[in-house]
């Protein structure tokens, strides 16, 4: 993964429930962002929601769906823009949030740097 744009990621919240049914959802209006966190606020355990983020120009969100290996949770080490495909580099850890044997694909909710645009996302662990 040496070639490639290198693109600087904030890493927002994992979430233990399914969002999508794809492996990614690129978040591009502020309507598609609202439509998210409505099935977050459904999905929220206790009375405290999280705040919805407002989408603004130079920034792109990303839901994305990492698959589990050995672990209930991934973390994202690095992100590179290769032509049309995101490449996502993971480690695998164990969320103490999550229930241990969660086989459930995380659902993470990524902030990109700048308007990307690709057509599909490859992790590598």
């Amino acid at each position: 993964m040496s070639q490639g744009k290198e693109i600087s990621f904030e890493d927002k919240y994992h979430y233990p429930f399914s969002l999508t049914h794809k492996d990614f959802l690129i978040i591009d209006s502020q309507d598609k962002m609202d439509e998210v966190f409505a099935l977050i606020h459904k999905r929220n355990e206790g009375n405290r929601f999280s705040p919805i983020p407002a989408i603004v120009e130079n920034e792109t969100y990303i839901i994305v769906k990492s698959r589990l290996k050995n672990s209930n949770d991934v973390s994202i080490d690095a992100i590179r823009l290769i032509k049309n495909t995101l490449y996502i580099k993971v480690t695998e850890f164990d969320n103490p949030d999550f229930n241990t044997t969660s086989r459930t694909s995380p659902n993470i909710l990524l902030k990109l740097s700048g308007n990307i645009t690709f057509k599909k996302i490859i992790t590598t662990y």
